[in-house]
């Protein structure tokens, strides 16, 4: 994630999401942001996240209204800090954070920091610019990814695993697939759980991860969640 989006659609949506899971569940939240700085990793006048839709009110408030009026404070592109998602109860307040931007060098070091920094939280967030790698992905935009080895160490370490992906020019339904398919086959039957998917400006889904004895309770959280925020449905 990038700083200068912050409150952006895509962000209401996700943190909507993990405000559900942590209410409904009783989990407690850790939230990598997979940060990255964008003149390290995009070409000048990208400006591919910045939207506002929400802004509007309509639906989007009454998915959360308590989340609505909180959001709106990262309207002032100067507010756009990632302290302030703790500062403003966007999230729980015992939520963990790790806040490191991802390494270009020495990923490895840089991924068990998190992990370390993450030990507490019984259900972790990756939030990264993308989603998850890609074979056309160059040293310049790799940090602009979560790896599958990633997500999937969090999840040998006990832990509930949620991670987004864009579905940038493609059909989000297959590329759903592809990245379950994906999950499924480093850790099997802990990647079948429903997938969510952001009907906005790109396409966001949703990927969870379960560990023995939580796939149900997830499973039934999310089916709900997609009951209950008009800009969400369930990929088929």
């Amino acid at each position: 994630m990038q700083e200068r989006y912050l409150g952006d659609s895509h962000d209401f949506l996700k943190y909507g999401l993990l405000r559900h899971l942590q209410a409904n569940l009783d989990l407690r939240l850790g939230i990598n942001w997979y940060l990255t700085l964008p003149e390290q990793v995009d070409r000048p006048g990208n400006n591919d996240g910045e939207k506002r839709h929400h802004l509007k009110g309509g639906v989007w408030r009454e998915a959360d209204p308590d989340l609505f009026e909180r959001i709106h404070g990262f309207d002032v592109p100067a507010a756009r800090s990632l302290a302030n998602v703790a500062a403003w109860g966007i999230l729980p307040a015992e939520t963990d954070y790790f806040e490191r931007p991802v390494a270009a060098q020495d990923r490895g070091c840089w991924h068990r920091e998190g992990v370390d920094a993450l030990n507490r939280a019984d259900l972790v967030f990756l939030d990264p610019d993308n989603g998850f790698e890609v074979k056309s992905m160059t040293s310049r935009t790799r940090p602009k990814y979560a790896l599958y080895s990633e997500a999937i160490d969090y999840l040998a370490a006990g832990k509930s695993v949620v991670a987004i992906q864009f579905a940038r020019q493609c059909d989000p339904v297959q590329r759903a697939i592809e990245v379950r398919e994906k999950l499924a086959s480093f850790c099997g039957e802990a990647a079948n759980l429903p997938i969510l998917r952001g009907r906005v400006a790109p396409n966001l889904l949703f990927f969870t991860l379960a560990p023995a004895g939580m796939t149900e309770r997830l499973a039934a959280a999310l089916r709900e969640f997609s009951t209950r925020c008009a800009k969400v449905e369930l990929v088929p």
